[in-house]
């Protein structure tokens, strides 16, 4: 196959299989492949929101001491080839559609009914693709969940990592937090270390760990050990159990994320000569947060008008990008593009953040199933006297909210959310703009 050709296959199986969830069928795929997920140091990360943000803070820190990483993440937002990175590099496409054939070919010989999923194939992708290119260490982001999730194929993992968790995909992993975080923990094995999100309940992870019988060196941030020194739209300032901190991210969130992925790092450095690794040094962390770019992820698209990109989508994130708005925005009107799936919990989402709507600009998420309706949308902003207009084509509604901002700069912000997928193209249409 060629690239478009391997694209395609993939497309297929997503259309023809969905998600079709357990261990059994990705792990006799990667059996046929010669199980390349074994033998790499592995950084296991599951969790509802900043997963990514986590991975790339650990990442850049290990691009900084030289070390050759692989990264595996879903969904892609702007490229296909987004979901496979080595030292932050997108997959090239002539071997992306190599290792996709090769995965194809073993997956083909399995029964037409029992085939692997679009997810699993990838996956199984990420794994040869790693261990092929001789990556040293490995960022492998859980796509729904824990437990049932195609990327749980390991006998142990040297480091576990829990991010924030909280209600999404309740069809799938439970309607409280309780059982979505279980579900999560599920990828806790004994002898694995895990850490996690300061705010993750404890006694929940410490049952979970004891009920199973494991011998889990559980790490949880310390924020008697936290103090965060300034916060501004363009990043934060911090220290950190003495160690003085900038990242180029917006959010206090990002700073918990922060504090979790330098203690990742510290549990890496606990076994690195076990796995014949280096150490990396208290300047390789700080160099790699400060330098750490992760878009999408309240994104500054335009300094005038300011416009930003977050891609919010569920209670947790809204929670956060109000926060966020209130801190460092209270003196801006508020424009919103927004384009949301309609699985989400989204009369939630307006509820959380209709105290900053001054105006919004609503689209229907494009090529995508779960795709709300911008009609509906309307109507619930509608029934909150939220000023508001549905937009067929993403450009207009992007062209219309920068019209209106650019009038009154220096009193608006526009901020795009919603669906990943859409804040993808927002920030494609954004520097259309700036060209």
């Amino acid at each position: 196959m060629n690239y478009s050709e391997a694209l395609d296959y993939i497309n297929g199986l997503y259309m023809s299989k969905g998600n079709v969830y357990g261990l059994e069928r990705i792990k006799n795929l990667l059996a046929l492949l010669g199980n390349p997920q074994k033998g790499i140091f592995a950084f296991h990360i599951a969790g509802t929101n900043g997963k990514g943000s986590i991975a790339a803070y650990i990442e850049k820190a290990f691009i900084e001491k030289g070390i050759k990483t692989g990264r595996y993440l879903s969904p892609a937002v702007f490229d296909f080839r987004e979901k496979w990175q080595i030292n932050g590099e997108y997959i090239d496409e002539e071997s992306a559609a190599n290792f996709i054939t090769r995965v194809a070919k073993a997956a083909e010989s399995f029964e037409e009914g029992d085939r692997p999923t679009g997810f699993e194939v990838e996956t199984a992708v990420a794994f040869l693709y790693f261990k092929e290119m001789n990556c040293k260490v490995i960022f492998i982001e859980c796509g729904l969940g824990g437990r049932d999730d195609a990327t749980n194929v390991f006998d142990t993992t040297p480091v576990d990592v829990l991010a924030s968790v909280s209600r999404d995909h309740m069809q799938f992993l439970g309607n409280t937090v309780r059982e979505i975080t279980l579900n999560k923990l599920g990828i806790v094995k004994d002898g694995d270390t895990l850490v996690r999100y300061p705010f993750t309940q404890t006694e929940i992870v410490e049952r979970y760990i004891s009920e199973k019988n494991l011998n889990v060196k559980d790490i949880c941030p310390s924020l008697e050990k936290l103090t965060i020194v300034d916060e501004k739209p363009d990043g934060s300032d911090f220290i950190y159990k003495g160690v003085s901190y900038h990242i180029p991210m917006t959010g206090r969130y990002q700073i918990y994320n922060a504090i979790t992925a330098i203690e990742a790092v510290y549990a890496y450095n606990e076994l690195s000569a076990e796995y014949g690794l280096e150490e990396l040094s208290e300047n390789d962390i700080i160099c790699g947060l400060a330098d750490v770019y992760w878009p999408g992820r309240m994104q500054r698209l335009s300094e005038r008008p300011l416009i930003y990109a977050d891609g919010a989508h569920n209670e947790d994130a809204w929670l956060c990008l109000a926060d966020t708005i209130r801190k460092h925005f209270t003196d801006k009107k508020i424009i919103f593009i927004i384009g949301v799936l309609k699985d989400k919990e989204y009369d939630r989402m307006v509820e959380i953040l209709h105290p900053y709507m001054d105006f919004v600009n609503i689209v229907t998420p494009q090529n995508n199933a779960r795709a709300l309706d911008g009609e509906l949308l309307e109507k619930v902003l509608g029934e909150r006297n939220i000023k508001c207009k549905v937009w067929k084509d993403y450009k207009d509604a992007y062209t219309a909210a920068y019209e209106a901002a650019l009038d009154e700069a220096d009193d608006t912000a526009l901020i795009c959310t919603g669906s990943l997928s859409f804040i993808g193209e927002m920030v494609r249409i954004s520097k259309e703009f700036r060209e």
